[in-house]
């Protein structure tokens, strides 16, 4: 092969190289993960490099991102056969060039494909300038949602980050949900209804001042701070009556929310005590010595109580709570039942 033309080609498979990873952050960006976590987990996966965190298990507990995963390591490993081919090829038609003396007219095509090649990667670097690249993704997010008919129907929410069991979240209104629809923020009583703020709107290319009068637009991207199931049940889950969560076979629904190692953050959905609460107060239940459990919301009647000794777990109620995944499957689930 031509060492111009092998220069021309590794040029491009590296252009192609940056731009695939910019698009696998894209998609791990519409399942909702944290901003902040993105880069570094694909640039792990895309590479093989094999660092895994905490983090990892935002990931392997999530359907649409594990499935992402796959196919980034699997693109990633593909890239890094092909580099390493083209690479080696230079070498040798770089010595092949020299024994043989070849002399290189400018005006063939191998040069014209050279400088193309050229160009196009010192344009994927342009696209990795932090404010171009921050359009660039944007611009990508919307060619996503607008290539997909579901993600057309319903909303985006992306997280930025996490604080506890509270996010601050990026929401794109491509439906407005019912309580929104024709009435103002004052009107939707978002603190109470749910425990979501919401601090910034942007409309077009302008942010429109957040105040008790405002009112929600299609296509409007909505910055907000609260509860992250609560903006999932408000602008998600409240699209229609099926509720979207993870859940454990069983009579009791449980919906993942985050994990810390072998710890996790989950929401109940109680249509049966379990034994170990029933009719007992916080206090005679054991929960935090048994189970290490930790009871941190209860959501009852569209309230919000604060488990303290003598709170009594009651069918109905939506309990966020804190503890080791094997001990809420099996307080909650009972496998042995």
């Amino acid at each position: 092969m031509n060492v111009w033309v092998a220069v021309a080609l590794i040029l491009g498979v590296i252009s192609l190289y940056l731009f695939t990873i910019e698009a696998f952050s894209v998609a791990f960006k519409l399942t909702g993960l944290a901003t902040k976590k993105i880069k570094f987990q694909v640039a792990s996966l895309f590479t093989g490099a094999g660092f895994t965190t905490n983090e990892s298990e935002l990931i392997a507990n999530d359907d649409r991102r594990r499935n992402v995963a796959i196919a980034c390591m699997y693109t990633g490993h593909i890239f890094s056969v092909i580099i390493m081919g083209l690479v080696i090829n230079i070498f040798f038609s770089i010595g092949f060039s020299i024994s043989n003396d070849q002399k290189y007219d400018i005006t063939e095509w191998y040069f014209i494909l050279f400088f193309i090649s050229l160009g196009v990667f010192l344009f994927v670097l342009f696209l990795k300038i932090p404010p171009i690249n921050k359009w660039f993704q944007r611009f990508l997010e919307k060619v996503a949602v607008n290539a997909s008919k579901k993600g057309r129907n319903t909303n985006i929410i992306t997280v930025i980050d996490f604080y506890g069991k509270h996010a601050i979240a990026e929401v794109i209104l491509n439906r407005i949900p019912e309580f929104a629809k024709d009435v103002s923020l004052y009107e939707m009583q978002l603190t109470k209804k749910y425990v979501i703020n919401v601090l910034s709107i942007r409309r077009g290319n302008r942010t429109v001042d957040v105040t008790k009068d405002t009112m929600f637009r299609k296509g409007d991207i909505l910055v907000i701070y609260g509860l992250i199931n609560d903006i999932k049940d408000a602008f998600i889950n409240s699209l229609d009556n099926s509720k979207k969560a993870i859940v454990v076979d069983g009579i009791n629904q449980l919906s993942l929310l985050n994990n810390y190692g072998g710890n996790a953050l989950m929401e109940v959905d109680v249509d049966e005590v379990p034994k170990e609460l029933e009719n007992k107060a916080m206090k005679d239940s054991h929960l935090s010595d048994q189970f290490n459990i930790n009871i941190v919301v209860i959501r009852r009647n569209d309230e919000y109580i604060f488990a303290d000794k003598d709170t009594i777990i009651q069918k109905g109620d939506k309990i966020t709570l804190f503890g080791p995944h094997r001990n809420i499957k099996h307080l909650f689930i009972n496998d042995d039942k």
